[in-house]
């Protein structure tokens, strides 16, 4: 059985390189074939705009970490904000393996450290994953009025389809049993914990607030290099957050690497051109990049000596 699945991780890992490989390769030479469509003549540097898209990345992040106590609290549970950045941080470099658990480990490991037992925060980052991809898809959604308006295909409807059955699961009696399914897989044992709605609730709030923010924040980006109509703000958060969600959810790719900037170039290209959209999407990833480091060193000079954080309420 251990050698099926080390099998198994390692295809996916390979699959994942390869998928990434090929993207890279076919937005290679489609940048390369459409070089002259480039308005070299309209391109600029704005250093407002770009400054603007860092302040946007800020606040995205801010409502993240508050999403984050918010479930803890939801489970019982309490991390003060500090702490709450750093655990979020300091497991941003597992995101590039292939799939989600190396993330999932790393935020359960440096949780651990801050108080907050290990099932604790397993069944919080499920929750996280859940809230987060349905705050994001609901980001996509408010947005798709005026994507499919200028050009976008109808069809493109299809993607909001994950949306009820997270959110079914989320707020309903289902919620109990996939933790308690998710729980005899992770932990061989039973979990049964108390899981405050309002909290969640909060949660998908912050989640889908800072989808749009950074969506805006990716707008600004675009705006520092190349002079996007500002009335195709609410098509470029939809482009960026419904990639996202594709990133999000390729499992075999390093976070998501590859397959976001392919459905971003997709997405972003009715709007502006190809070699333009390409472009976008490459700086992009270089942006949230920079970004996400400057939040992790930032995270271990804030990191506290604080009491640990209060574990959760459980039902034997």
């Amino acid at each position: 059985m251990t050698t099926s699945i080390v099998n198994w991780r390692s295809l996916a890992r390979t699959a994942g390189y390869l998928l990434v490989a090929l993207i890279v390769f076919f937005l290679g030479r489609a940048l390369y074939r459409s070089w002259n469509q480039i308005p070299f003549d309209r391109i600029t540097f704005n250093y407002g705009w770009l400054a603007t898209s860092f302040l946007g990345l800020v606040v995205s992040f801010l409502c993240s970490v508050q999403a984050w106590r918010s479930i803890l609290r939801a489970l019982g549970s309490r991390m003060g904000f500090r702490d709450s950045w750093f655990v979020i941080t300091g497991s941003y470099a597992a995101k590039y393996l292939p799939g989600h658990v190396w993330a999932i480990g790393g935020r359960m490991l440096l949780a651990r450290g801050k108080g907050v037992p290990e099932k604790v925060s397993g069944v919080a980052m499920v929750l996280e994953t859940a809230a987060l991809l349905a705050g994001t898809l609901i980001a996509f959604g408010l947005c798709l009025p005026w994507m499919v308006r200028d050009g976008l295909p109808q069809w493109i409807w299809w993607l909001f389809l994950p949306v009820p059955p997270i959110l079914a699961l989320m707020f309903t009696p289902l919620l109990g049993r996939a933790v308690g399914f998710a729980a005899r897989v992770a932990f061989k044992r039973e979990v049964r914990v108390a899981i405050g709605a309002p909290g969640l609730l909060a949660a998908l709030a912050l989640f889908t607030l800072s989808a749009i923010i950074q969506g805006a924040a990716f707008f600004a980006l675009v705006r520092s290099l190349y002079p996007i109509a500002p009335r195709l703000l609410p098509d470029v958060i939809g482009a960026y957050t419904g990639a996202w969600a594709a990133g999000f959810l390729s499992v075999v790719t390093p976070g998501g690497l590859g397959v976001r900037e392919g459905a971003l170039t997709v997405m972003l290209g009715t709007y502006v051109t190809v070699p333009v959209a390409i472009i976008a999407a490459a700086v992009a990833r270089l942006w949230i990049t920079v970004f996400e480091v400057a939040m992790a060193m930032a995270g271990l000079r804030m990191k506290s000596s604080s009491a640990p954080s209060e574990t959760i309420r459980e039902r034997s």
